[in-house]
Formats: C-alpha cells, sequence, structure tokens
C-alpha cells in the first residue's frame, strides 16, 4: 500500500458497508471545519475533558501512558532521527498540545506554534551489555518510561529515548500520554517517523499524504455535533432503546477476597494464538464476510457468558471515533468506548451468534458519535468511585492495516516493533486486547484487576478463552447451547446457563 494512502483501506470498506446499511443518516451533520486554533487555546474533545479529570484525581497515576518501542538495526544517523521527531510533532499538532487549568477550573488546550515544541531525544549509550541482555535493558528503558508521569500542563506529552547497543544496533523507546494519541495515531506516528527520517537521509521530500485538519478541527466539530441535531438525536434513541433494562455489571465473579479494597491494580497476560487457530479464524471471516474482530469478539461473549452464567452481557468495545475519512491520517485521541449488549441463545450456533454479533458491530458503529460518558448520562445510571459505569469488561481486536503506508521503511535499515511485556494498570476488571501483526500471528494481552482475580484465574481465563476460540473456529456449526460452562462441572451446559442467567 502507498505512503499517500491512494488504495482503499479497510476502513473506506466499513463506511461504504454501513452507508448501505443503513443508509443516509449516517452522514455527517456539518462539514469539518479547518485551521481551528493555529496556535494559542484550542478546543478539547469530551474524551480529553474526561481522560484530563481522571489525570487530576491521581496525578501520578500511569494508566493512560502509552509505549511503542522499535528496534534499528544498521547505520542509523542519530541527527537524522532527531529532526525527524521534530518534523513529525510540526506536522501534527496533537503532539505539541498540553491541557491546562482554565476559566472556572475546566480544562483548556494550548496549542504550541511549530518549532515551539522540541521534544529531546535522550541517547543513552547501552554499549557495554552482551546480545543477550540488550532485550532485557529495552523491557527495562520502556517500563521506566512508563512509570514516570506527565504533567499535562507543562511536559511534552511525548518522550523519545535511544538506547545504543552498537553502531549498527539501537532501540527507539516511545512514550506518550494518551490525552493526544490512541492506537491507530500511533501507527500514523511509526509511517510518518519513518518516512520523515527516510527523507532526511535520501534527501528527498517525505512521501505522506498532506493534512487539511487537525485534531482541534475534530473538537470543533464534535462540539457542534453534541447538540440537538438528528444525528445526535437518533444515537441518543439507539443507545436508549438497545441498553434499555441491561445488566449494569457484566464481569466474572472475583476470587480474591478483598475485591474491592484499594486502588486498582493491573495483572497482564501476554499470549499469542496459535497459528492454527489464526488461519481458522481468518477463514471463518472470510466466508461470513465479517471482520476477524467480529469473530473474536463473538467467541468472547460466549466466553464470559460461561464465566458469568449470564446470556444478557454488556462488553465495551472500542471505535476508532473517526466518522470521517478526512480524519484517518490525523494524530489524536479518538477512539470512543461502544457499551455493545449481547443478549445470547442457547439454541443459535455459533455461525448465527457471529452473524448477530456483526449487525450488532455494524449498528453501534454507526451510532459512535455520542461518546461513552454521554450515554451513561442519558441512561441514568449511578457512579460509584472506581468503578466503571455500564462497562467493566472491554475486549478489542486491532489490525495491522488500520494506516496505510510504511512503517517498517527507515531508509536501508533492519526495524522490527518490540513487544513490551509488562503490567498495564487496570481501567476495567477485565480487558482483553488482541492485535494482529502478521498473516498467521495474533498477539493477546488479558488485563485483569488484580484485586479480584489472582494470577492463577488470570491464567485460567486466557486459556479458556483461547481453547473456546479454537473451538468455535474450527466448528462454527457448534450449538452453543452444548458448550461447558467454564469453571463449572463438564455437565453444566450452556442451556442452564441460560436459565439462570437473570440472577
Amino acid at each position: 500500500m502507498s505512503a499517500t494512502g491512494a488504495q482503499t483501506g479497510p476502513d473506506d470498506v466499513m463506511r461504504e458497508l454501513l452507508a448501505a446499511l443503513v443508509g443516509p443518516s449516517a452522514a455527517p451533520t456539518s462539514p469539518l471545519p479547518r485551521g481551528t486554533g493555529q496556535d494559542g487555546e484550542i478546543p478539547l474533545t469530551e474524551g480529553q475533558r474526561q481522560l484530563w479529570f481522571l489525570q487530576q484525581l491521581r496525578p501520578h497515576a500511569t494508566t493512560y501512558h502509552v509505549c511503542t518501542a522499535l528496534r534499528l538495526r544498521g547505520a542509523l544517523q542519530v541527527t537524522a532521527l532527531e529532526q525527524a521527531l521534530a518534523e513529525l510533532v510540526d506536522r501534527h499538532p496533537a503532539l505539541r498540545t498540553n491541557l491546562r487549568t482554565g476559566r472556572r477550573g475546566r480544562p483548556q488546550g494550548l496549542l504550541h506554534p511549530p518549532g515551539g515544541h522540541r521534544i529531546a531525544l535522550e541517547v543513552s549509550d547501552q554499549s557495554g551489555c552482551s546480545t543477550d541482555q540488550r532485550e532485557a535493558w529495552l523491557q527495562r528503558a520502556a517500563l521506566a518510561g512508563m512509570a514516570t508521569p506527565f504533567d499535562p500542563a507543562a511536559d511534552p506529552l511525548l518522550r523519545a529515548r535511544l538506547l545504543r547497543f552498537a553502531p549498527d544496533d539501537h532501540a527507539l523507546v516511545l512514550i506518550l500520554h494518551h490525552l493526544v494519541v490512541d492506537g491507530w495515531s500511533m501507527r500514523i506516528i511509526l509511517r510518518d517517523l519513518a518516512a520523515l527520517y527516510s527523507a532526511k537521509i535520501g534527501g528527498t521530500p517525505a512521501a505522506l499524504p498532506e493534512l487539511h485538519h487537525q485534531y482541534a478541527d475534530f473538537a470543533a466539530w464534535q462540539q457542534a455535533g453534541l447538540t440537538e441535531s438528528p444525528r445526535y438525536a437518533a444515537a441518543l434513541d439507539h443507545w436508549r432503546r438497545t441498553l434499555a433494562g441491561a445488566p449494569q455489571e457484566s464481569t466474572p465473579p472475583p476470587d480474591q477476597p478483598d475485591a474491592a479494597a484499594g486502588e486498582r491494580v493491573g495483572r497482564s497476560m501476554h499470549f499469542d494464538l496459535p497459528a492454527a487457530t489464526v488461519r481458522d479464524l481468518r477463514a471463518l471471516a472470510a466466508r461470513q464476510a465479517c471482520t476477524p474482530f467480529v469473530v473474536g469478539y463473538a467467541a468472547f461473549t460466549l466466553w464470559l457468558a460461561r464465566a458469568t452464567g449470564r446470556t444478557d452481557l454488556v462488553v465495551g468495545v472500542p471505535s476508532s471515533g473517526r466518522p470521517l475519512p478526512e480524519l484517518d491520517d490525523v494524530v489524536g485521541y479518538f477512539v470512543n468506548l461502544l457499551p455493545l449488549r449481547s443478549e445470547l441463545r442457547a439454541e443459535a450456533t455459533f455461525a448465527e451468534t457471529l452473524r448477530a454479533a456483526h449487525g450488532a458491530v455494524a449498528t453501534a458503529l454507526d451510532h459512535d458519535l455520542l461518546p461513552f460518558d454521554r450515554i451513561v448520562s442519558a441512561l441514568g445510571l449511578p457512579r460509584r468511585p472506581g468503578v466503571q459505569p455500564l462497562a467493566q469488561v472491554m475486549f478489542q481486536l486491532v489490525g495491522d492495516r488500520s494506516v496505510s503506508g510504511d512503517a517498517s521503511d527507515w531508509h536501508g535499515l533492519a526495524v522490527a516493533e518490540c513487544r513490551i511485556l509488562h503490567d498495564d494498570e487496570a481501567r476495567f476488571d477485565l480487558e482483553l486486547d488482541l492485535r494482529e501483526d502478521g498473516p498467521e500471528l495474533i498477539q493477546g494481552c488479558l488485563t485483569v484487576d488484580a484485586r479480584r482475580y489472582g494470577e492463577q484465574r488470570a491464567r485460567e481465563m486466557r486459556d479458556e478463552y483461547c481453547e473456546l476460540l479454537s473451538l468455535l473456529v474450527r466448528n462454527p456449526d457448534t450449538v452453543v447451547g452444548s458448550l461447558p460452562a467454564a469453571g463449572r462441572p463438564l455437565n453444566t451446559t450452556f442451556d442452564e446457563l441460560e436459565r439462570d442467567g437473570s440472577r
């Protein structure tokens, strides 16, 4: 795929599908503005304001830090890398934004002009460590960066550290705050950084898409759209109807005696799905004309039903939050949490469950204009300290081609993205993140609230999901009522769970 993004990407396909499914109501209520706040004060999105508020409650928390690391093998030119980082920040205004307390104690965005918010590249010489110690050094550097808090009002919200193991072996660690990026944005950053570095070395302009809009334009557009417009009213009505009478909790029972004590502490289990499972999953998705995400999500709802004893469930699913194609190459915090409700039927096959999930996901994506916090408010749900309302369980499967362009083309360097193994801070009671990394590799990370689940239970959850997914993608005609219940005697069936699902 070209760096200019000329070819059709997966989100273009999804937009066309949604247009066919839901008709013209999906059209935006107003055009996207341009040039919002070239520098100085800028509007914030609802997501940014919510994250800022959470950061004020726990100023030293690192829950919303994002990390990526690259191993760079070859003759790296550090000066060119520093220049590329500077141009990256100039290109994307979100990366030169701070959030401070404004009038009446409300958060206010402050955009620095190009060239006025430099990112210092910290270079650390680790040439004394042996080859087999380098990976450990990289992990330690990433964990140290993740553990260092940001001051959103004053600090650059991007930190960069370069580890020099040898003249032809380096590692680059980038730490950012979620206030200015999301997972999609991280793919943009890696692609753009590669192109900018290559352009510096080659002495040619970087082959990158021209940006006609910035994140502040989206913030202004969102504020204008979150009124009683037809599209806003339709989204509000959808979520009220869909979630009427939905359970307020869909979490497996805890196995820890002090499940509600203290602050959330994350416990993460990293794993890879077997290659055979990945092949079967992709083949099933192709036959059912859906995405691998939908297959993984449908299997997750069945696992959750077995683990909770419920057949009426709500799972939080992140959406890209980019309702317009003009935003596909813009860096910012767009992601929105969609509370997807699943009402599972024991007599259905997995293939039928899959088709129902496909429809539910498509409809939810058409109504993702409404931020999650607004959905909670519209439903009048009670809020309790330390408890995520409505969706305490989250699932996502991220594709490896959400952004056009090549993030591995570093002008002759051999570049590999590194997997950082650490315990994420728990944002939910249970969170399963899957990521496609090639045709036969899906990496996974199950993060649980360690106050609720011990290490053994977390491992069991991971293994139960992987086993169930493998079974279902091999045998999609399996009647879900015949599946044994996790953590229960094998003769306890899904039918019995359905009878008990209202408890």
